[in-house]
């Protein structure tokens, strides 16, 4: 791999502090953050944006995360190996996102899995229940022995 190692470095470095600098921001910022009286409108607009404040910041730890991963791949020699299939990863995909755990195409098989996931998680069990149109009243009571 022609890979400048101590380039990828710097850059992992370089957004690792960028992302704790942005976590030291909203942190102080949170402190800082009016206490007097407000109005409803204000009270919920607060609240979504200490929401959306919170999942970036979410996004923001999982790649604090992965960076560090990154950084001890590259001290220990497996930098660039896609933890999937052990297959070198691309260089181009290591420029774009120095912190990437897999290849493209494990990363594309990860997403589908995911996906299906999701939608499995958002089928309704109440969609199953049976028609009821076609019962009788003596259905209702008849003798479940028989």
């Amino acid at each position: 791999m022609s890979l400048d190692l101590k380039k990828i470095k710097e850059e992992l470095i370089r957004k690792r502090n960028e992302i704790l600098d942005n976590l030291a921001k909203q942190d102080t910022s949170d402190i800082n953050e009016k206490s007097g009286v407000e109005d409803t409108a204000d009270i919920v607009s607060a609240e979504l944006t200490r929401e959306t404040l919170y999942k970036l910041s979410q996004a923001e730890r999982e790649t604090l995360f992965l960076i560090d991963l990154a950084l001890k791949k590259i001290e220990n020699g497996t930098y660039g190996i896609c933890e999937e299939c052990g297959e070198p990863i691309g260089e181009k995909r290591l420029e774009a996102i120095p912190w990437v755990r897999l290849c493209i195409n494990c990363s594309q098989n990860e997403e589908t899995i995911r996906y299906f996931t999701s939608r499995n998680d958002d089928i309704s069990f109440y969609n199953i229940i049976p028609d009821t149109s076609t019962f009788t009243d003596d259905d209702d009571t008849k003798n479940i022995s028989g």
